[in-house]
């Protein structure tokens, strides 16, 4: 009795320093923190720092090399001489995908180097274990391969939807600068190589399923760490993610979500094309790889959209935690997703009206948002739809 009352003791005492610990885990967890200065309407810099880490020299040297590669100082030093005249404004989008792989992009706009406005993108990938910059090497078992791929799929699916009225139009040669998000590989252009129609650098996403042959998934490697092998493949704890993520109103990769003011994300990304109709309203698709591939669905009732909001997104590229656009089967997700609540055939005139292929859509009910499933004749995923 006695050896068994110790025994117990022994296993609250170490039940104690486990729970004791969590807090500690949870502080040396990294993070990434808004940093930065805004000194006028028109002159701001911000940028991303990371904090948090158990190392603080490591985590200092991961700031420097944050800070040397995305132009931070040069871009402070300019908003200096600014203040008087003159635009500058820098802003980051990224993060800390998986638990140590840092990822972001600067973006900055103005007044950068003379009184002539132009754009530029920055960009630093980390490995937050010992700080060394992340290359093409690293995630891909071929980089001499996954390079030829990438340029045979921006020639056969890019190419042919760009504008005739860009400035610069060049996908190839690939750019050096990339940043890693859950959603794919975005390139990062220089902006007299290619441009938007509102004379930004281009930035395109390769979907992490284009390159799905070639990609280094080795358990530990970058991109197993990212989790990327569970954004390209459909299984119960990838269609948990799509779910929780739909319920919230939100697909992965895209800046938007369900009831955001419209013209906030057309002043911010600008129109691509001009708003095209629909059975239900208005499609509208915005510049820039965030939105590449995506239309945002809105009400149809004035000609101005001042006052609408986002009822609808819809993906006709990429991939949605394993909802691949033109890859996966509808059996793949009949198998994982379960019965559909309903299923509505699309015929030709109904294809029509809605800008898709016949065929047939599944709906799938997520929180108080519907996920619908558009499936051509053979069965494979044409576009998928997140609607209030």
């Amino acid at each position: 009795m006695k050896r068994v009352t110790m025994l117990r003791k022994g296993i609250c005492l170490v039940l104690a320093l486990a729970f004791m610990a969590l807090p500690a885990l949870a502080e040396n967890s990294p993070e990434v923190e808004d940093r930065g200065l805004d000194l006028t309407e028109t002159v701001s810099v911000r940028y991303p720092a990371v904090t948090g880490m158990e190392d603080e020299a490591l985590q200092d040297a991961v700031n420097t090399k944050i800070q040397a590669a995305c132009g931070i100082e040069d871009y402070l030093a300019r908003a200096a001489q600014l203040i008087s005249e003159g635009s500058l404004r820098a802003e980051w989008r990224g993060g800390i995908l998986g638990e140590d792989i840092f990822s972001c992009a600067v973006s900055a706009q103005g007044t950068l180097k003379t009184p002539r406005e132009t754009h530029v993108w920055t960009a630093c990938s980390l490995d937050l274990r010992d700080g060394h910059e992340i290359g093409w090497a690293e995630l891909f078992t071929d980089e001499a391969v996954a390079r030829d791929l990438i340029e045979i799929w921006l020639e056969s699916e890019v190419a042919p939807g760009m504008s005739a009225h860009l400035q610069n139009s060049a996908l190839t040669p690939l750019p050096e600068l990339f940043y890693l998000e859950a959603a794919g590989l975005r390139l990062l252009y220089p902006v007299d190589q290619l441009s938007t129609l509102s004379d930004r650098a281009g930035d395109i996403r390769v979907g992490w399923q284009v390159l799905r042959d070639v990609l280094n998934l080795e358990e530990g490697g970058v991109a197993d760490r990212m989790g990327i092998a569970e954004m390209i493949t459909l299984s119960a704890e990838s269609a948990e993610k799509l779910r929780g993520g739909a319920a919230e109103g939100s697909l992965p990769g895209i800046p938007a979500k369900l009831g955001d003011p419209l013209k906030e994300l057309t002043d911010r990304y600008h129109l691509l094309t001009d708003p095209d109709g629909y059975e239900e309203g208005r499609m509208f698709a915005l510049e820039g790889g965030d939105f590449q591939g995506v239309f945002l669905l809105t009400d149809d009732l004035t000609r101005s959209w001042d006052d609408s909001v986002v009822q609808g997104i819809r993906m006709d590229e990429g991939c949605a935690w394993g909802l691949c656009v033109k890859e996966t089967a509808r059996d793949e997700w009949l198998q994982v997703l379960g019965d559909p609540a309903l299923t509505e055939q699309i015929g030709a005139e109904k294809a029509e009206l809605n800008r898709i292929e016949s065929g047939q859509c599944d709906y799938y009910a997520c929180g108080e948002h519907t996920l619908r499933l558009y499936s051509d004749e053979a069965g494979t995923l044409t576009c998928l739809v997140l609607a209030e």
